[in-house]
Order: C-alpha cells, then sequence, then structure tokens
C-alpha cells in the first residue's frame, strides 16, 4: 500500500520533501541511534488544484545524499524543499537535462532572521522580516487561486518585492563583518537566491514546505511517547504505518476504521489489480475540505 502511493505522489507535477530524527533501537549496545524518516508530501489545495491529500515517510539509518535519491528516483517535477544539500543532487543539471525543479523555502530564510532579531539588537534582521512579512501578506490573499491568476498577481505585486530584498540584502552584507551571525543568515539567501525566486514564475508553487512540515509534526511529537524504534527493521515499519496514518488524517479519514475495513478487505482477498480502490483518499467525505 505504501509503495503505491509512492508511486502515485512520484506521478505529480509537484511535491514537497523534508526529513526528521527517529530514535531507533541499536541491538547489541543497549542505546539507542538516530534514524531518519524521509517524507514525501502533496497537498495542492493551494492552486484548486483536486489531487488527494497524501504524505509517505520512508525510513533511513542516515541522511545522506543516497537516500534523497532512493525515496526520490526519477521524479522529473516540481520539488518544494529547504537547502539540505541531499536535495540538490536531484535538481536538472541544466533546463532541459532530466532531475527535478528545486524550488527551497521562504519561511526558512525567515527563521535565520527571526531567531536573530528575538535578542532586540539586529536591526537588519528585523527589516529583513517585514520584507519577508510583506510577499506572505500577497500569498495570503492568493491562497485557493487558480495558478495563472497567482502568477499574474506574484509578477505584478511581489517580482519587485523580492528584486528590492536581494538587492538590499546585499548592500547589507557589504557592511557586516563577515562572521557575524546577521551576515550568516543574508548568505543563506543569497545562496539559495534562484530557488527561493521560482515561485514567481509558476503559480503552483508554495512559497515555503510548510505542507511537509505540518505533516511530519505528528512524527515529532510521537516520538517521545514511543521511545524508540526497535531497531532498523522497526523503522521501516513505523514509517509505513505513519504514511498511511497520516495521510488518513490529512483526508479527514478516522484511521481505526481504515485499517479495519483495509485488514477485512486483504483477508476477503481484494485483487492487487484494483490497489489503487483502498488508498485511504478513497474512504474520505466527499464534503471534507
Amino acid at each position: 500500500m505504501v509503495a503505491r502511493v509512492r508511486e502515485l505522489l512520484l506521478s505529480s507535477a509537484r511535491l514537497f520533501a523534508d526529513e526528521t530524527t527517529m530514535p531507533v533501537l541499536d541491538p547489541g549496545r543497549g542505546k539507542t541511534k538516530t534514524g531518519y524518516a524521509w517524507a514525501i508530501a502533496r497537498d495542492h489545495r493551494a492552486w484548486g488544484g483536486t489531487d488527494p491529500l497524501a504524505v509517505v515517510f520512508r525510513y533511513a539509518p542516515g541522511r545522506g545524499a543516497e537516500h534523497a535519491r532512493a525515496l526520490l528516483a526519477g521524479y522529473r517535477g516540481i520539488l518544494q524543499c529547504d537547502g539540505y544539500a541531499a536535495y540538490k543532487g536531484l535538481a536538472a543539471p541544466d533546463a532541459d537535462g532530466p532531475g527535478a525543479t528545486l524550488v527551497f523555502c521562504w519561511s526558512h530564510v525567515r527563521r535565520e532572521f527571526y531567531e536573530l532579531a528575538q535578542k532586540k539588537t539586529a536591526p537588519i534582521a528585523a527589516e529583513a522580516l517585514e520584507r519577508i512579512a510583506a510577499l506572505y501578506a500577497v500569498e495570503a490573499e492568493i491562497r485557493g487561486k487558480p495558478p495563472e491568476e497567482r502568477r499574474t498577481t506574484r509578477q505584478a505585486r511581489s517580482r519587485l518585492l523580492v528584486e528590492d530584498l536581494f538587492a538590499w540584502l546585499e548592500q547589507q552584507l557589504a557592511r557586516l563583518p563577515g562572521g557575524s551571525p546577521t551576515a550568516g543568515a543574508i548568505r543563506y539567501a543569497l545562496n539559495h537566491r534562484e530557488g527561493l525566486q521560482r515561485f514567481l514564475e509558476d503559480g503552483r508553487i508554495e512559497a515555503d514546505t510548510n505542507t511537509v512540515e505540518r505533516a511530519i509534526r505528528p512524527l515529532c511529537l510521537s516520538r517521545k511517547n514511543a521511545l524508540f524504534a526497535s531497531g532498523d527493521d522497526g523503522g521501516r515499519r513505523w514509517a509505513d504505518i505513519a504514511s498511511l496514518v497520516e495521510t488518513c488524517k490529512l483526508n479527514g479519514v478516522d484511521p481505526q476504521r481504515y485499517f479495519t475495513e483495509l485488514l477485512t478487505r486483504f483477508v476477503q482477498g481484494w485483487p492487487n489489480s484494483r490497489i489503487d480502490g483502498l488508498m485511504p483518499w478513497c474512504w474520505a467525505d466527499p464534503k471534507t475540505p
């Protein structure tokens, strides 16, 4: 079931990706080690898309680029992610080459400045937050609108805001000591400029990766309650169950009811050729937003 959900997600025009830690028992040592749940998610509601919401987690014992490639092998669509280097290896080498189109996250840029602004001693960070807030104000107005309308609005209102922001960041960077925290936050934004600007050109793109972060949050909250997975096999089982549970929740489906009816159909010999009829969203109330 989880493999099929992943196949359906990889056929999508746009995906979100992220990863988070999982405590995993390390047999023979009497301790736990850090495993990772890599996630891909789909949610097209921001531009009026109707594909079912879904998330798939895949367990891996590490955070290397090979695990990102294993999860997203062959993906050629729009991949919205943070600036982690593992995802950058999935990008198309040129405009016409195979690979994903990477889009980076304004929320991650904002966090870099937010932590500095909280100390009340970084006026540049505070102004950066105000400029980014202006972009999000536009995004709030166009949420749920058709892609072309979103693109047109961004071209008319957001493009100049983005151009002015990057020009201003370059000016501020020239004034700051290279090792200062504010300079580091500015360099993060400038180094990811191309991927941060892509949302201006395509109305299907979001400004951030908050979609997948929301999908991951229940897994993060359960880490303490679960204590640990029983080794790498337990991590894989945890990721598989979480994939179906969280996809149920995204579609307003009661997970317990879903698993009860799913397992009943398995026992009764449901044919594999009709597996798409067992997807969690098939249990969704059509009135559920």
